[in-house]
């Protein structure tokens, strides 16, 4: 998310928005927004319904037990970003969606372990120009 948030006025100048479903409580999402200096829409589904919907993977192994992981965590400690306090379902997985006006989804990334983001250039490519 802090990657297409640097690129907001991208996405704002292409009548888009960005919008972050979280897994955790309401408080923990008030944080996190306010941790990374989000100014976007974001919900919280606790009981992970949308996730479910849209087919996102839940997994132990790979949030815990995948080589890759320490890579994935490397790169963000040396952007800056540090672990916070667990909150929500720590064994879901995310992704991200790119949904056009009338519901039809343009681009689809589901995350293969944590960590797993897609390049922010096929997330930029798939907005309308």
């Amino acid at each position: 998310m802090a990657q297409l948030h640097h690129e907001k006025g991208t996405v704002h100048g292409r009548g888009a928005e960005l919008a972050v479903i979280g897994n955790g409580n309401r408080h923990f999402a008030e944080g996190f927004k306010k941790d990374l200096g989000l100014e976007t829409p974001l919900f919280v589904d606790t009981k992970r319904d949308a996730y479910r919907a849209l087919g996102m993977r839940r997994s132990f192994r790979r949030t815990l037990l995948s080589p890759r992981i320490l890579a994935h965590g490397f790169r963000a400690w040396k952007k800056g970003f540090r672990q916070a306090r667990r909150q929500g379902d720590p064994w879901q997985l995310g992704g991200v969606l790119v949904v056009l006006p009338g519901g039809r989804v343009a681009y689809r990334y589901l995350s293969g372990e944590a960590g797993d983001h897609p390049p922010v250039e096929d997330v930029l490519s798939a907005l309308p120009s």
